[in-house]
């Protein structure tokens, strides 16, 4: 069975430490399936050679509570590898928040994080 993503001739990094070698990169249903030189061909392949091949980063410190209303992608994070991000550990945030205190915490936004109240779900 052919895998549904071969990734070719990248630089597999693969996060425990080990150093960085060549290598072909298979996924089959959302996971890897094989990793190694030659794989078989893929449904779809990637071309990565000259660049990195590696797992998801985790941003753990992100101001995204308001954004990720707007923002399906959470720009830039998810454009420089980031799979997870952590959001309201900076203090405020949008949740949680008691019916009726809404609009407390759309002004508090606005005046720390400059997110503008029309960006807000009850602004």
């Amino acid at each position: 069975m052919a895998a549904d993503l071969v990734i070719r001739g990248g630089t597999i990094v693969d996060g425990t430490g080990a150093a960085p070698y060549p290598a072909d990169l298979a996924i089959t249903g959302g996971l890897i399936s094989a990793i190694g030189p030659g794989l078989p061909p893929g449904r779809e392949e990637i071309d990565a050679a000259g660049r990195l091949v590696t797992p998801g980063f985790v941003d753990i410190h992100t101001h995204y509570d308001g954004q990720a209303v707007w923002d399906s992608h959470l720009a830039p994070s998810a454009i420089h590898g980031v799979t997870t991000a952590v959001m309201g550990n900076c203090g405020v945030g949008f949740a949680p928040v008691h019916p009726g205190e809404e609009m407390k915490l759309i002004e508090l936004m606005e005046g720390v994080e400059d997110i503008p109240a029309p960006s807000s779900p009850r602004g």
